[in-house]
């Protein structure tokens, strides 16, 4: 094995994660996988399946199911947002990936409810504790069953301190998913409706925009029952509670170990390839748009201001 794992590489992997791209075939769970050259220099991610392919390689993996679906390329996104993010967003060339401890939102990040965190102490101390009596073959841990028992405990608390970590580690961008406005949408995310601006993209234009980053994750949200289920140590993120289902959530993850940051981080977007179609509000002004065109040609943004259909006069 080499350690030629680069950018593209990883970016290589993630844009051909579940099946193999020789033959196809669909890897499983616990599939081990393999990335590296083939002798003509080629670049392939496969299983064991053709792994004989291989002159060179990179890393092997053990395959995991994406704890999210990742939408179709002409998935239309919305993000809300009144003016001034607007401005700041055209300022700066970047979208702000919000620190996860950040959110309203209590349930952000979390693997359960309070009363339910017996059952998973239980779980997982049970799980480390057999762990230790059923190691790898030609590994003996040689500790007694207290000892065995104060190790686990051990281990429960640096997972629980792990995920109280994360939520300072992790930093989300949100987008919502849908072919049309939403004048919920319209409210929830403009303090001042009058001068809110909503921008349209798709999912492969966010992605793009943001330099195939392979870093960022980017996702549909789960809605799920918190009373009858846990979520994973590394799931937890991609999933909210059942009352959040209006949003339509589709979110962009950064997980950084070594970020310093309050508040979230600036990462680096294409502006031009992001923005596919620029509404504003429902009730914006003509002033407001004159505003925003100006603000268009001081960027050099050449983008179509559409008006919002949702307060189009009926009649009966």
């Amino acid at each position: 094995m080499t350690l030629k794992h680069t950018v593209k590489t990883r970016r290589f992997i993630e844009e051909n994660h579940d099946a193999c791209t020789l033959c196809g075939k669909e890897f499983q769970n616990h599939d081990r996988t393999h990335l590296g050259y083939t002798k003509s220099q080629k670049l392939i991610y496969v299983g064991d399946c053709c792994s004989e392919n291989l002159k060179e390689t990179i890393i092997r993996h053990s395959y995991q199911n994406r704890p999210y679906e990742i939408p179709s390329k002409e998935t239309v996104l919305w993000r809300f947002m009144d003016f001034t993010k607007f401005v700041s967003l055209l300022s700066s060339q970047s979208l702000f990936f919000t620190r996860a401890d950040r959110f309203e939102d209590p349930f952000e990040g979390a693997k359960g409810i309070k009363k339910n965190k017996t059952k998973w102490n239980k779980y997982y101390l049970e799980f480390f504790e057999q762990s230790y009596k059923n190691p790898p073959d030609g590994v003996d841990f040689n500790k007694s069953d207290s000892e065995i028992r104060k190790e686990a405990k051990r281990l429960l608390k640096q997972l629980d301190e792990g995920g109280k970590s994360d939520l300072k580690l992790t930093f989300i961008n949100c987008w919502h998913e849908n072919p049309f406005e939403s004048e919920a949408m319209w409210k929830l995310y403009t303090k001042n409706m009058s001068e809110g601006i909503a921008i349209q993209t798709t999912y492969d234009k966010l992605y793009r925009a943001l330099n195939r980053n392979p870093s960022i994750s980017i996702g549909s949200i789960n809605y799920i029952d918190y009373s009858n289920r846990f979520e994973g140590i590394n799931e937890s993120f991609w999933f909210k509670r059942r009352s959040f289902e209006h949003e339509k959530e589709v979110r962009a993850i950064y997980k950084n170990f070594k970020a310093d940051s309050k508040f979230g981080i600036p990462m680096n977007v294409n502006i031009k390839t992001l923005i596919n179609k620029l509404y504003v509000s429902p009730t914006a002004q003509d002033w407001f748009i004159d505003v925003l065109k100006d603000t268009l040609e001081k960027h050099k943004l050449k983008k179509k201001i559409h008006r919002s259909s949702i307060f189009v006069e009926p009649f009966h």
